[in-house]
């Protein structure tokens, strides 16, 4: 399959830079604060350009202070400014605004610590029953749950099962209870996850979450610790399933702290396959192999919360580098020999390791992109380093089987995409790197020669965000709860980064395309399958139909406006 097409930017424009200048807006880009209830808006603009904005946007201004937030674009202050100049007070805006961050739900009662404390402590806890539990891991393992496969260790999973359920357990109390609290965190991640229609699970997620958490509080012995981690890391995709944002946060930052402790004593910077990618048993114990799955798990986990919520990643690749690395083997080599082993009985341990590969991609982009140091970059870096994360995405992208290789253009797909769920996430995923990477050429000043360049790598940015809408447009799922977060945060962010494109440059080539995707969007939106969703669900979709249809007709009314 060909490259996707965009200019390169060539060595002999990179070198215009040299002088390191930087455009204004550029240079006083705040990033000192991070995510909270509310959408973080002094990141994206500081107080003092807010006061000179005038109602007007010039292009050539650039337009990163306007949308941009860690890759995501959303309304900063003064893109609120220009919004009301040209629309009015919108009560729907305010509405979306009062959410904060559109692709988070946020829950109104109180938080699972508060309420598991006021559980009586001599309360046994209540498991689901164990035919749902059972029917939980058969149909995990016929690939029917989770757009993310967790499981570190099935044989441990079954085997915490016995014990959990066994009437006389010669385990001690602290097994036992991270045997129930595993058993509780999976069926609890089972019933937001599982993906088939009309499915109704008979168990309280929300009651096994608290249990499970109130469980985990009283294990503290360090044999314990890999157990924990697993039934962490399902806590963490139940509440990511839910939309929660921030209860997923909390818990990463427990999750970060436990992997990075366990690291060392785990020899997770320590290959554990031969070059050519076979099993080596002799090289890895049980317990590192198994350490191994949840940590990079984990870690992909952790660069999806990054880049949704804007708070700084958790787990450092770079942290894994030896300092005595082989001068012909690039770090990103490096990091992918330390990944798990492809296991050939496990059809999906090959999309995994596609994930996670590309996980270390978002990993670099954040770090040298949108990480507040990288920000700092004079344009000539800024330019090199956006070639060389593209050419490591295309590589990552050829690495995949044409089968199931993403592509910017849905003509491109295998006919069976319409109903393939790991297709359609893999495609949005990579569309959201690619877009992420280009974005920030807005950053950098034109300057002469290079001003198409820049152009051009922009357009691929805002190609990006067509190819998302389009593939959603093209596909036919029923949304369940863990789906409908996913692409939420997908759809949004591509809509709003083809806004930025529409408002700041108003007369470019692309905008008919841009505005024909804008205008579609709402139909997108209401002809999804929703009845696996819940009545928040719902609303909030409702809200993103209202939200895509008023900017779908501003946009339109500018266009008019400018005599497009």
């Amino acid at each position: 399959m060909q490259k996707h097409a965009h200019a390169k930017i060539p060595d002999e424009y990179v070198s215009v830079f040299h002088s390191g200048r930087r455009s204004e807006m550029n240079g006083s880009t705040s990033v000192d604060g991070y995510a909270s209830h509310h959408l973080p808006q002094d990141q994206v603009v500081e107080s003092h350009e807010l006061s000179n904005y005038d109602g007007g946007l010039n292009a050539q201004d650039n337009n990163s202070a306007f949308f941009r937030y860690y890759g995501i674009p959303v309304f900063s202050p003064m893109g609120q400014k220009w919004i009301q100049s040209h629309r009015g007070t919108s009560d729907i805006l305010k509405t979306l605004l009062s959410f904060g961050l559109p692709w988070a739900s946020y829950p109104s009662h109180s938080t699972s610590e508060q309420e598991a404390g006021g559980k009586s402590g001599g309360t046994p806890v209540e498991l689901p029953d164990r035919f749902v539990t059972e029917a939980c891991i058969a149909f995990y393992k016929c690939g029917k749950v989770g757009l993310i496969y967790p499981i570190a260790d099935m044989s441990l999973l079954e085997d915490s099962v016995k014990t959990a359920y066994s009437p006389s357990s010669d385990e001690s109390p602290q097994a036992l209870s991270i045997a129930k609290a595993f058993v509780l965190s999976f069926v609890t991640f089972c019933s937001a996850a599982d993906r088939r229609e009309h499915m109704s699970y008979p168990v309280d997620g929300e009651r096994c979450a608290l249990e499970a958490e109130s469980m985990l509080s009283t294990v503290h012995d360090p044999a314990h610790s890999l157990g924990k981690l697993q039934v962490l890391l399902l806590l963490l995709l139940f509440h990511f399933s839910q939309g929660r944002l921030e209860l997923a946060r909390e818990l990463m930052i427990s999750i970060a702290r436990s992997a990075n402790d366990l690291s060392p004593a785990m020899r997770l910077s320590e290959p554990p396959s031969s070059p050519e990618g076979t099993v080596t048993p002799c090289c890895t114990s049980y317990k590192e192999s198994t350490f191994r799955t949840l940590y990079w798990n984990s870690f992909m986990l952790d660069k999806e919360l990054a880049f949704r919520t804007g708070t700084p990643v958790l787990m450092l690749a770079e942290s894994l580098i030896p300092a005595s690395l082989n001068a012909t083997e690039s770090p990103n080599e490096y990091l992918s020999k330390l990944l798990p082993t492809h296991d050939p009985q496990n059809h999906r341990s090959e999309t995994s390791i596609s994930h996670l590969k590309l996980s270390l991609i978002m990993s670099r982009v954040y770090s040298e992109l949108y990480e507040p140091q990288s920000l700092k970059k004079p344009d000539t870096e800024t330019l090199r380093t956006i070639r060389a994360l593209d050419d490591e995405l295309e590589e990552w992208r050829l690495s995949i089987p044409r089968a199931c290789r993403p592509t910017l253009h849905i003509s491109d797909l295998p006919t069976q995409s319409t109903t393939d769920v790991e297709l359609l996430l893999i495609n949005l995923r990579y569309h959201h790197s690619l877009g992420c990477i280009h974005q920030a050429v807005s950053r950098c000043q034109p300057c002469g020669p290079m001003t198409e360049a820049l152009r051009s790598s922009l357009n691929l940015s805002v190609r990006a965000s067509v190819s998302s809408l389009e593939i959603l447009r093209a596909t036919r799922f029923t949304l369940n709860r863990e789906l409908f977060w996913f692409i939420c945060f997908y759809l949004l962010s591509a809509i709003l980064n083809l806004l930025c494109k529409v408002i700041t440059e108003p007369f470019d080539f692309d905008n008919p395309e841009c505005m024909r995707i804008l205008k579609d969007t709402p139909v997108i939106l209401r002809e999804m399958d929703t009845h696996q969703l819940t009545s928040t669900e719902r609303r909030h979709l409702d809200l993103m139909i209202l939200l895509s249809s008023e900017l779908s007709a501003m946009v339109e009314g500018s266009s008019v406006r400018n005599g497009i």
